[in-house]
């Protein structure tokens, strides 16, 4: 329970730090990118506890793997859209990468 307790503390301290020095950082469009990156992350994360429980328990996870992967073209088909209103030039490279990394994702999980 203690660990459980300080892993929940390092997560918090670690999201802190990150809002404060990362993404204060970064101008309107940049965070616009960010968000879907945001997102994107914690959809793989969702992937892999699906995967961790398919392994472990031998659970059916399809439709949580099939929800992760709608939610990731979603996430592409809004990055898309956005990408055609970027003007900076580094918010356009963080949403290229972003793209790149979507379809990867997308191609692995059909």
């Amino acid at each position: 329970m203690k660990k459980l307790f300080l892993l929940i503390v390092i997560a918090a301290a670690g999201y802190f730090a990150y809002q404060q020095f990362i993404v204060h950082d970064l101008s309107a469009e940049q965070r616009q990118v960010q968000a879907i990156a945001d997102e994107f992350q914690a959809a793989r994360q969702r992937m892999g506890q699906a995967e961790r429980a398919a392994a472990v328990g031998g659970l059916d996870t399809i439709s949580d793997a099939g929800d992760v992967v709608h939610l990731a073209g979603v996430l592409l088909e809004k990055l898309q859209a956005l990408q055609e209103k970027l003007t900076e030039d580094k918010a356009v490279e963080m949403a290229d990468k972003l793209a790149a990394e979507l379809n990867a994702f997308l191609a692995r999980g059909k």
